[in-house]
């Protein structure tokens, strides 16, 4: 059983490679302005403790950071599955090229519901597409 896994990480980390090149390449990062939104919306006294705030804060911008690294996160993130850090490595994936299950859902629906795909695809462009959809394969595959 620990044959498999490894092949399995062994596979998502050459997955990881070329999709962390083509996110670079593209200059493709994660949500990163959806962070800065969450990050003003807790800002704005939704949380009344100052320490829990600060707290907050402190994690957004850490997950902001980590988020515009894009390509780099993905790379690094692979690595650590290479390496049996399979958890901390998916996170980084999931954080620098910003996707993740609940991203592919989000955009099927939006797709489904607005019918403008062709925006959507002309957004990232292939090579974008290309480096996510990667990106993607090499979280689905670590074990």
């Amino acid at each position: 059983m620990k044959t498999v896994d490894a092949s399995r990480n062994t596979l998502a980390f050459a997955l990881s490679v070329p999709a962390g090149i083509l996110l670079l390449v593209k200059g493709i990062s994660g949500p990163t302005e959806a962070y800065f939104w969450l990050l003003d919306y807790l800002s704005g006294g939704v949380i009344i403790d100052e320490l829990i705030q600060s707290l907050v804060t402190i994690v957004l911008l850490v997950v902001i950071a980590i988020s515009s690294l894009g390509g780099l996160a993905v790379l690094a993130g692979g690595f650590l599955i290479w390496k049996n850090h399979v958890l901390t490595g998916k996170l980084l994936i999931t954080l620098g090229a910003g996707v993740g299950t609940l991203w592919v859902v989000f955009l099927l629906a939006t797709l489904a519901t607005t019918g403008e795909v062709a925006s959507t695809i002309s957004q990232y462009s292939l090579i974008g597409w290309i480096g996510l959809i990667l990106a993607f394969s090499a979280r689905l595959v670590a074990k």
